[in-house]
């Protein structure tokens, strides 16, 4: 199975729309009405919908310390990564990183 992401607010539009183009079942928290959100209401979020957080915000890293159970996170900081460099990142951890092996894990892009 396959992972889904639901990226953070911070990650750009370019971003996710590639992701999807290339298979990715990617979504963002504006998506479904979480922009301006409690992070660890948007973690909750994604631990319901089966999905990965793929974000540059640290508040994530602590709360997911903090969290008894969640299904990964992907993290990078956002000066980091060209838009291209970014992509590639995120689609090859999808690759080849299982649902199973990101429970509870944080994976520094």
């Amino acid at each position: 199975m396959p992972l889904s992401i639901l990226c953070d607010e911070h990650i750009r539009y370019e971003i996710i729309r590639e992701l999807r183009r290339r298979g990715i079942d990617a979504i963002s928290v504006q998506q479904i009405g979480l922009d301006a959100t409690d992070d660890s209401l948007i973690m909750t979020a994604a631990y319901q919908q089966g999905r990965v957080i793929y974000t540059g915000d640290d508040d994530f890293l602590r709360l997911a310390d903090l969290e008894t159970e969640h299904l990964g996170v992907f993290y990078h900081h956002p000066d980091k990564y060209s838009i291209g460099e970014a992509i590639r990142a995120v689609e090859l951890a999808c690759q080849v990183l299982s649902p199973g092996e990101m429970r509870n894990r944080v994976e520094f892009l």
